[in-house]
């Protein structure tokens, strides 16, 4: 029995705390006493006190009743603590039989690992404190992967007083067995331990997996390390995804021309003179030629898949052709056709004709005189045009979204029937399989046939899904056609943003756009 009164009896059954009610009428909050003065007492919940309180001549449930002291592992057995449910002033006269006790059920419990000294501790009655802490298993490093710096091709302009140069280490010569890259295993972790001194095994450090041109790349265990190592010596390549690669390179010391004949080549072309009137360089990947002379009257300079550096610039007497499927960077430009991804050019367009998404001249001193310069997005230059009032077409042409959407739809409707015309191939294809090895003569050159129309008609299906995603990537990225020309733009200079389009008549500078569908010139 814990309480007996006018109103209820208040007892122990087990672990619960039992009220029968012998009148109503006793106060809700008159029962904090009672729990203050018994904190074994853990009410479970108001409304089931509230309607004990209420049910006359019935016994009802209102909590359990607590341990004197009450010892609680974690879930995760890392941590033991204690409460002392009693009062402060029994809390006070017992000190030291209650740590005692505590003592012994830590004890009993096998509670051995990082337990505290119970009599040092600051120890209060109901507060709960942690009494013994295990230790955490520690998670091993993660593999370290790193690879050789991908050099940032962008150009430098340096003025010495003598020279200028346009100058910049485009392709990175690498040799047999060079370092490209390496993993640094990821480590065992450190085990820990429960209170209960059980061992808690560490997780080991998550593994990568190095990445690279498994035709040109090879893994070397040095060292606890595996080591990318270059198979052959060439030109530093990375493929689609940052994929570390070495590509064949072909390296002329001298120029291009009637000792070495036009270069064609499926790796990188490194140039240490020029090309000759007449040479071509055609190659697959980045082409660098690095002779401070000038290309003159050279046919073509071609890079299929890569980019494209002419340090010494061009004069292409109106007929050479310098192309790249990524960036062109050159000091100048002079009467040639350049077509590329971005073109970045050191000192002055003169009479050439450019086609590119982008079309960088150096904004502080480089000129655009002359030509027809042609932009997706954005043209930028010092100066556009001369004092002489020479024609210079400027155009910025932006990305027309309906039409391209209207490609996109076409495109879409031709995927959808190409797709139709498989489904119904294969059903074709599947029905003459199930004669297996009785095909003969015409009916079996029929089968080839119709497999190879098959495969034919799921090419076309990958083609035209890469050029529905091109199309749709190209709106999502599309951004304002812009000219900006920074120093001066002279008359005779014509301003063309899209369809809309004007010819200077006098001197002026800014960035022109169309603006509310207006050009602001």
């Amino acid at each position: 029995m814990l309480v007996q009164n006018d109103y209820f009896d208040l007892y122990v059954s087990g672990n619960d705390v039992l009220l029968k009610l012998k009148k109503a009428g006793y106060q809700l909050k008159s029962f904090d006493q009672i729990t203050k003065e018994n904190p074994r007492i853990k009410i479970s919940s108001f409304p089931a006190l509230r309607k004990a309180l209420t049910d006359v001549g019935n016994e009802n449930s209102i909590g359990s009743y607590l341990p004197v002291i009450e010892l609680h592992i974690s879930q995760d057995k890392l941590t033991a603590e204690i409460t002392f449910n009693v009062t402060m002033e029994d809390f006070e006269l017992n000190r030291d039989q209650y740590i005692k006790d505590a003592e012994k059920l830590l004890d009993d419990y096998g509670v051995v690992c990082g337990r505290k000294s119970l009599s040092s501790m600051k120890l209060l009655p109901l507060s709960t404190v942690i009494v013994a802490e295990g230790k955490k298993p520690q998670k091993g490093e993660d593999a370290k992967i790193t690879y050789i710096e991908k050099p940032e091709r962008k150009p430098v302009i340096r003025e010495d007083g003598i020279a200028d140069y346009y100058e910049m280490n485009f392709v990175t010569h690498i040799k047999e067995g060079q370092w490209l890259g390496e993993k640094i295993p990821p480590t065992d972790g450190i085990p820990g331990s429960d209170v209960f001194g059980n061992t808690i095994e560490a997780q080991r450090g998550a593994d990568s997996k190095l990445t690279y041109d498994r035709k040109s790349v090879v893994e070397v265990e040095e060292q606890g390390k595996t080591v990318l190592k270059a198979m052959f010596g060439g030109a530093l390549e990375f493929l689609p995804g940052d994929i570390v690669s070495v590509g064949q390179h072909l390296i002329i010391n001298g120029d291009v021309g009637p000792e070495t004949g036009s270069i064609k080549f499926e790796g990188a072309v490194t140039v240490y003179g020029t090309v000759l009137a007449g040479y071509s360089v055609n190659a697959v990947g980045d082409i660098s030629i690095e002779g401070n002379e000038s290309v003159t009257n050279a046919k073509e300079i071609c890079s299929s898949e890569g980019d494209l550096y002419i340090k010494g610039g061009v004069f292409g007497g109106g007929t050479t052709i310098i192309e790249a499927r990524g960036d062109i960077f050159i000091k100048h430009a002079n009467n040639c056709k350049l077509f590329a991804q971005n073109i970045h050019v050191g000192f002055y367009m003169l009479g050439a004709d450019a086609v590119a998404e982008r079309i960088f001249v150096d904004k502080n001193k480089g000129k655009i005189i002359g030509g027809h310069i042609e932009a997706l997005y954005r043209i930028e230059c010092g100066y556009a045009g001369n004092q002489h009032e020479r024609m210079t077409h400027l155009h910025a042409k932006g990305v027309n979204k309906d039409l391209i959407y209207s490609e996109i739809q076409q495109m879409a409707q031709e995927l959808k029937d190409v797709q139709t015309t498989v489904s119904h191939l294969e059903q074709q294809l599947l029905k003459i399989e199930q004669l297996g090895a009785s095909l003969r003569g015409e009916q079996e050159a029929a089968y080839e046939k119709l497999k190879e129309t098959v495969q034919l008609s799921k090419d076309k299906i990958v083609e035209l899904d890469q050029e529905i995603q091109a199309g749709m990537y190209k709106i999502r990225t599309a951004v304002r056609p812009q000219i900006e020309i920074s120093k001066e733009a002279y008359p005779g200079v014509i301003i063309q943003i899209g369809d809309q389009s004007t010819s200077l008549n006098k001197e002026t500078k800014g960035v022109f756009e169309v603006v509310d569908h207006v050009l602001n010139v």
